[in-house]
């Protein structure tokens, strides 16, 4: 119980910095009426609020969880934490479906996924993403060495 307090007391101060940084951002274009601050501002208005929620909540409201921290947990918390870090670096140089590709089979075999199925999940969810935020979304991604 307290490590889910102290992990949702961290969410919530980053969600208020990010909150607060979100409030100042300006586009340099504006494409709709709205303008592109609202969605952010939104977004980390409601992750505040919720990780403030669940971290004062009454302990009657909720049952205990026992985490389990053994050194392997730890281990692959590690580890997936250094994959997305190597994914938002390698992410422009490698393009947008490889570094996806890569990032889904490590997360994958990290929870103990079989090779075949991961590398199958790995492309279709790379190559899906990519078709989605490009054609569909019109948001341009990088390709890397494949462009």
């Amino acid at each position: 119980m307290k490590s889910e307090r102290i992990l949702t007391a961290i969410i919530a101060v980053c969600g208020f910095i990010l909150l607060i940084y979100a409030c100042n951002f300006e586009a340099p274009i504006s494409y709709d009426p709205v303008g592109p601050k609202a969605f952010p501002i939104l977004l980390m208005g409601l992750i505040t609020a919720s990780a403030i929620y669940l971290t004062v909540r009454p302990a009657m409201m909720f049952e205990p969880v026992e985490l389990g921290w053994t050194k392997h947990l730890i281990g692959k918390l590690v580890l997936c934490t250094l994959a997305l870090s190597l994914y938002a670096l390698c992410f422009e140089w490698l393009g947008f479906i490889a570094a996806t590709l890569l990032m889904t089979i490590v997360v994958g075999k990290l929870f103990n996924g079989k090779t075949v199925p991961v590398v199958i999940t790995g492309l279709v969810l790379s190559m899906s993403t990519y078709y989605l935020f490009d054609r569909v979304l019109d948001v341009p991604l990088p390709l890397g060495f494949l462009g």
